[in-house]
């Protein structure tokens, strides 16, 4: 598959060089949440860059062209197009601090006609004033050796999205210890998951790193170009009833029209997210006419249940609460994903046993191997299908 951004070619310099008809600026590089970063004020006048924050996310203008970046999320918004990033956007002592590989990969390209970056010398400078050829993202991907872990040939990307996040704190957690919701639970997982996945060789990327929310269309729309897979993690809950706590168990669902009142139920309780959301209207929770005309143009939906077919069934195995099946509904989280997508309820809050396993060490690590399992082996069939010319 073919990446979004590459990666800076060099160990990550002190400082970063700006040439413009402005003159030459020298920005230092901040290491100090590991990845390297600019902050975003140091930019404005070399580049004429113009930032305006909100809450989590902020945008910023540079050349007539808007990136949108959500801080704490590993992605920027162009446009109708979102792009990944090596390292998500922070804030720091009242500063936005955006990561390198924007300035050096993504500027570039959006703005190619613009700018370049030279990559040994740490200098983006304006075309006019550039010697050399422009820096490009390396296309397609090289087939090799099969990987000693996984059988697997191609390089391929999964984005996983651990459910909620910020103010939207999921389900509360009937038997969840202290005050852990959720939206801790899910992330702890889905960081989880992406270290075992890129153990297995596979680029694996998050929605969100840390406590803040993601809007649901946008978190599907990060599974599109280069994505071979959407897996968004999330955990059950039953209302309050005489059997509320008796209820317990894995499923995996694809985007589909729901069948049955239960899925019905689950769908509208991780549909409600949207509420959460910043200038973002509420649509009435049993209306579903908007994902439905999604679910027509989504050309991925047998592929989509064949990952949940065998996610589920390597999580069954494990799962102490049993396997609840593989189930469809309408979720807005999985209308705008482009490729195959799935969503696992990993076990119910209000269940005291479910609770305990999602919430332990051991548990999670089952959890993440059973799902990083499922994976490969949808990737392997993937893998086989092009090999024998197949359309996945």
């Amino acid at each position: 598959m073919i990446g979004l951004l590459v990666g800076l070619a060099v160990a990550a310099p002190d400082a970063v060089l700006i040439a413009t008809s402005r003159g030459e600026t020298r920005v230092p590089v901040s290491l100090e949440r590991g990845a390297p970063a600019l902050a975003a004020p140091h930019l404005a006048r070399p580049l004429g860059l113009r930032i305006a924050r909100e809450g989590t996310r902020a945008a910023v203008e540079l050349a007539q062209v808007t990136f949108l970046f959500e801080v704490g999320s590993p992605y920027v918004r162009v446009a109708d197009s979102v792009y990944s990033l090596l390292a998500a956007p922070y804030v720091a002592r009242d500063t936005v601090f955006l990561p390198l590989d924007w300035l050096a990969g993504l500027v570039p390209r959006v703005l190619a006609g613009r700018y370049r970056w030279d990559p040994a010398a740490g200098r983006l400078a304006e075309l006019a004033m550039a010697a050399a050829p422009m820096f490009r993202n390396p296309a397609g991907t090289a087939a090799g050796a099969p990987h000693p872990l996984t059988g697997l040939v191609q390089r391929h990307t999964v984005v996983i999205d651990p459910g909620h996040g910020g103010r939207d704190p999921g389900n509360p957690g009937l038997y969840f210890p202290g005050r852990m919701t959720e939206k801790d639970v899910t992330l702890a997982i889905g960081k989880l998951l992406r270290a075992e996945l890129e153990r297995r060789g596979l680029d694996a990327r998050l929605t969100r790193t840390t406590d803040t929310l993601v809007d649901l269309a946008d978190r599907g729309a990060l599974c599109r170009a280069d994505c071979d897979l959407f897996v968004s993690i999330h955990v059950n809950a039953m209302p309050g009833s005489r059997r509320q706590d008796a209820v317990r168990g894995v499923e995996t669902y694809f985007l589909s029209d729901a069948k049955t009142e239960d899925q019905k139920r689950v769908a509208r309780m991780e549909n409600d997210a949207i509420r959460f959301e910043a200038d973002t209207p509420v649509r009435p929770s049993g209306d579903l006419a908007f994902i439905l005309r999604d679910l027509q143009q989504n050309e991925y939906l047998r592929e989509s249940a064949r990952a949940a077919e065998l996610v589920q069934g390597r999580l069954a195995g494990v799962h102490p609460g049993g396997d609840r099946g593989v189930q469809q509904a309408g979720f807005m989280v999985l209308s705008t994903a482009r490729r195959p997508a799935i969503l696992i309820e990993a076990g119910f809050a209000t269940n005291r046993e479910d609770a305990e396993f999602l919430t332990s060490t051991m548990g999670q690590r089952r959890i993440v191997n059973a799902i990083a399992d499922g994976v490969v082996a949808y990737l392997l069939e993937f893998e086989r299908k092009l090999a024998v010319g197949g359309v996945p």
